[in-house]
């Protein structure tokens, strides 16, 4: 939802939510050949606003990283690990131009900052005029692609885990064809209840199609898309509206990104120095702009900048009755900056002391973000004054991201989610309720929902079945019906001190149950059962 100032709209009412949306970014990129949209869809509990988020970042070589993510865990805590994580990643790939670099050192951050063990990473580096991919899936679902002749993939980078886990992170490569999308998300898009991972991404793929338009009837049970809106806008709108109605129970984040088939191309117009020809001049600049950069916040600031310098040139330039002209040039440059010249070939006069002149320059600097008056070079035998002005104003586009309310949130209607009792008896959060039976010393057999909020109980039981890490874990998840990233995080941190203690974790899933695809994600072994073991653990 967009906020009244142009930007994204914020959850209300939870502190959790609010800091949350306050680290996502303020808004997209808006770039010459690429075409960018997101949506951030919170849990249906006001505390689980955590771990996910997204981002865009211009590159100094003109390329665009596209990120999703995910710290294990919920609420401010994990909100500020992710907003670290952001900083992190965003200063290294505008310093570090390897992207395996890059993760190495992002992974090394993770592995000695509390807070962001197991963090699961989705990066892909754009090169919007070759079409060009770099791209990285660590522990989080491959994206998607799409191509306008309704052709799909998945970008799989190879067997990478989460960061900070001691997987080192693969880095692959792929061409985006022109017109084709990529789109980057959340496993809360595929951890639906009811249904598999694999058919979670197969009706992903298919509204992706549609939205692309290229199979419009593959979405007809869904709420059809805005038919105005870009193709990665339709896609965020429909993959947000998929896991509403399916039910989701974490946060669900999505990032999709289109290559244009040609760059937005600039705008050149040569204008009589004339009063009439003002209004004319912001018409056809507000229509490229509208055009070039849909939705971009601040359309209207810019329009009226351009009116201001174009009227005192038209006013001061030249002398009385003399004719002339005004050129105006406008692009879209490859680092997401507007940039507007506008030129004249008369005479600069700078404004006296006593001369209420210079009021339009005034404001037009004022509402942009960076503003030059230049004077091109002159030929030697040119008349005294006659030099001429150019006029330049930068400012850098964004298009909002759509964040949504959280449901319930702050009304104590349906959102609310129930604590955790101090004996630890219950599990800490609307679709978070398990069970770890523990028949004998080194076996733990895992039943129900493991979410954010039984994280700890969830530790504290496998804990207690290997004894601190003393004795080899063997723990059953076949009948974990699911698995969020902060379970996947214990059962790092529960590898991690039996391997102290010279011992293996062992994870036992039956095939087809929905602990193993995440599993497979976060690059954790895992065998089946055992059929003696398939009716339950002997006594011991």
């Amino acid at each position: 939802m967009t906020g009244t100032n142009g930007g994204p709209s914020r959850p209300a009412d939870s502190a959790g939510a609010q800091l949350h949306a306050a680290l996502l970014p303020a808004g997209l990129p808006v770039l010459p050949q690429v075409q960018i949209a997101a949506r951030y869809l919170p849990a249906p509990v006001d505390e689980a606003a955590g771990g996910d988020w997204f981002d865009a970042i211009v590159l100094p070589a003109g390329s665009v990283a596209l990120i999703a993510g995910e710290v294990p865990g919920s609420g401010p805590t994990a909100s500020a690990a992710m907003g670290q994580l952001r900083g992190v990643l965003n200063d290294l790939l505008a310093t570090v131009p390897d992207l395996a670099t890059v993760l190495a050192r992002a992974d090394a951050f993770a592995a000695r900052t509390p807070g962001l063990m197991a963090v699961t990473l989705a990066i892909a580096v754009l090169e919007p005029a070759s079409g060009r991919v770099r791209y990285s899936v660590c522990g989080q679902p491959p994206p998607l692609t799409v191509a306008s002749s309704g052709e799909v993939g998945f970008l799989d980078s190879g067997p990478s885990g989460p960061l900070g886990t001691g997987s080192a992170p693969n880095v692959a490569a792929a061409v985006l064809r022109p017109g084709e999308l990529i789109v980057l998300y959340s496993d809360g898009l595929t951890a639906l209840p009811g249904r598999a991972s694999a058919e979670a991404l197969g009706e992903l793929a298919a509204v992706a199609v549609a939205a692309a338009g290229a199979a419009g009837a593959a979405a007809g049970r869904l709420l059809p898309a805005s038919p105005d809106a870009i193709a990665p806008d339709r896609v965020c709108q429909l993959a947000a509206e998929l896991a509403t109605r399916g039910g989701h129970v974490d946060d669900v984040t999505v990032l999709a990104a289109q290559r244009l088939a040609t760059a937005v191309p600039a705008l050149h117009m040569r204008l009589p120095a004339r009063s009439a020809s003002l209004a004319d001049a912001r018409h056809r600049f507000g229509q490229w702009l509208a055009q070039a950069a849909p939705l971009a916040a601040g359309q209207d600031v810019l329009q009226l900048a351009l009116g201001e310098i174009l009227a005192n040139a038209v006013e001061h330039a030249y002398p009385p009755g003399a004719e002339g002209s005004v050129d105006i040039y406008a692009e879209i440059c490859g680092n997401g900056l507007l940039e507007c010249r506008i030129a004249d070939d008369g005479r600069w006069r700078e404004p006296g002391h006593a001369e209420d002149r210079g009021n339009g320059l005034m404001l037009a600097a004022y509402l942009s973000g960076e503003f030059i008056v230049s004077h091109p070079p002159q030929p030697a035998d040119a008349p005294p004054g006659s030099r001429g002005t150019v006029v330049t104003l930068r400012r850098r586009l964004l298009r909002p991201a759509e964040l949504e309310p959280v449901p319930g949130a702050g009304d104590g209607v349906g959102g609310a989610r129930s604590g955790g009792t101090q004996g630890g008896t219950r599990s800490g959060g609307a679709g978070s309720s398990f069970r770890a039976e523990i028949p004998f010393a080194g076996h733990a057999v895992v039943h129900g929902a493991v979410a954010s909020g039984a994280a700890e109980r969830f530790a504290g039981r496998l804990l207690a079945a290997c004894r601190g890490g003393t004795v080899p874990l063997t723990a059953d998840l076949s009948g974990v019906t699911r698995l969020d990233t902060a379970a996947v995080q214990v059962l790092f941190q529960v590898r991690d001190r039996l391997a102290a203690h010279r011992h293996d974790l062992r994870l036992l899933v039956e095939p087809g149950s929905p602990a193993g695809p995440v599993l497979d994600l976060a690059c954790l072994p895992h065998t089946a059962p055992a059929a003696t073991s398939r009716g339950g653990w002997p006594s011991g």
